[in-house]
């Protein structure tokens, strides 16, 4: 799992610095701040196997707020955004549920096979 949080870091970044170098904007980069705490539970949980469980819980909460916060703005105030701040939280939506969606399959996976 850590590997996967690894990959979704990256493409939260890459949206991010993408929509900045697009825009201009520095709320463009807002994808980008999850993804860095992301990567950061992503490779400490490849460092210190003893600690995997707790930082890939601490990831999936991450995950959880990456998502719930351009869903809460998409609820609010879809129809007065820009096109590209309209692509940028769908995407930071996408990729924050897609992962956190992963995890809990991991986690309910590794619950069953005990």
């Amino acid at each position: 799992m850590p590997k996967h949080t690894l990959v979704f870091a990256a493409l939260l970044i890459a949206l991010g610095v993408g929509a900045f170098l697009w825009s201009g904007s520095r709320t463009a980069l807002l994808p980008a701040y999850p993804g860095v705490v992301l990567a950061l539970l992503g490779a400490l949980a490849l460092v210190f196997e003893r600690g995997r469980r707790h930082l890939m819980h601490a990831a999936a909460v991450v995950a959880l707020l990456g998502a719930l916060a351009p869903a809460a703005t998409l609820a609010i105030r879809a129809a007065q955004m820009s096109p590209l701040a309209l692509t940028v939280n769908i995407g930071m939506l996408a990729l924050c549920a897609g992962l956190l969606a992963l995890m809990i399959n991991s986690f309910l996976a590794v619950r069953r096979a005990r």
